[in-house]
């Protein structure tokens, strides 16, 4: 059977998973709310953690777990950025902070990292330990993020790092449950290594899409980066370009229109899709040396995917 046969079954089950935890919190909480606990979107990091498992020979119910856990504390980190950012449209629709208010939107991401944690413990007795670390990890990230808003003095090791944190953290999580779980040699701190990587590389493809593409296309409102005043990489880029009073100039302004067409202008959209082409070359020599070939080869198709997607 192909592999990417096995791992859409598996991601099926995934949402299956989803959806009966969110009938059991239903009975309790009412169905609509529950609703929005364990809501799917993209699937990107569900997929990314069943295509890594498979390369490591990982049962896939134990993947599967791991998967619907990140999907999970996933949702709990939006749901909470949503009210921090006052985001009205998510995924295409209505936050829940906008419709039943902030309060609410706060609870629903709290039983859903609840959620989360309930999962990992069915997976290993080190997965629970490692999560509690990780969403510690993407809090720091977000602190900082939010201590660095308005500011234009910020380098691009220190974005890396608040991604590495912030967006990379839940992924090497289950790159570090999944290695544990392999019965194959491998070296223990590459699935670590590459499912950070990939976080980062969401982050930087997201960073890009604030500018390229459409609120209609990414189902969120539009340029919510610039409304709270935080730089992402192509700003980051630009400020350290001769063209930066130019673009201090648009910033200062919120020009977002203008913000976008300077930044295409001028290269440094390209010249952020090359720093993610540079993560995307180290992950694909990581999958080379992981012990399931075929199935490594699956995921290096899939993290090229990840880099190039439009959505």
């Amino acid at each position: 059977m192909p592999t990417l046969l096995r791992i859409d079954e598996s991601l099926e089950r995934v949402r299956a998973g989803l959806e009966t935890r969110a009938r059991r919190i239903g009975g309790r909480v009412g169905s609509e709310l529950a609703s929005h606990v364990g809501r799917p979107g993209k699937m990107l990091r569900a997929r990314f953690c069943l295509l890594l498992g498979s390369a490591l020979g990982v049962p896939p119910e134990k993947a599967e777990g791991a998967a619907r856990a990140m999907e999970l504390v996933h949702n709990a980190s939006l749901l909470h950025d949503d009210c921090v950012d006052k985001a009205e449209v998510r995924r295409g629709v209505p936050t829940p902070n906008a419709v039943y208010g902030t309060t609410v939107a706060l609870l629903l991401g709290d039983l859903a990292f609840s959620q989360g944690l309930e999962e990992a413990v069915d997976i290993s007795p080190n997965a629970p330990r490692l999560l509690v670390t990780t969403v510690r990890e993407m809090t720091v990230g977000e602190l900082q993020e939010e201590f660095l808003k308005a500011s234009t003095d910020i380098s691009i090791d220190a974005y890396m790092g608040i991604a590495a944190r912030k967006t990379g953290a839940l992924f090497e999580w289950a790159g570090a449950v999944l290695s544990d779980l392999s019965p194959f040699p491998h070296e223990d701190s590459d699935p670590p290594r590459l499912s950070s990587a990939a976080g980062i590389l969401l982050q930087i493809v997201d960073d890009i899409h604030d500018y390229t593409l459409t609120e209609n296309v990414t189902g969120k409102d539009a340029a919510q980066d610039l409304a709270n005043r935080r730089l992402t990489l192509p700003g980051i880029i630009a400020l350290q370009s001769p063209e930066r009073a130019e673009f201090l100039e648009l910033w200062e302004k919120a020009d977002a229109k203008g913000i976008a067409d300077f930044l295409n202008k001028n290269g440094f959209i390209k010249a952020t899709r090359a720093k993610g082409r540079e993560l995307v070359d180290s992950m694909l020599s990581l999958c080379e040396k992981l012990p399931c070939k075929p199935e490594a080869k699956e995921l290096s198709l899939f993290i090229e995917l990840m880099a190039k997607r439009e959505f």
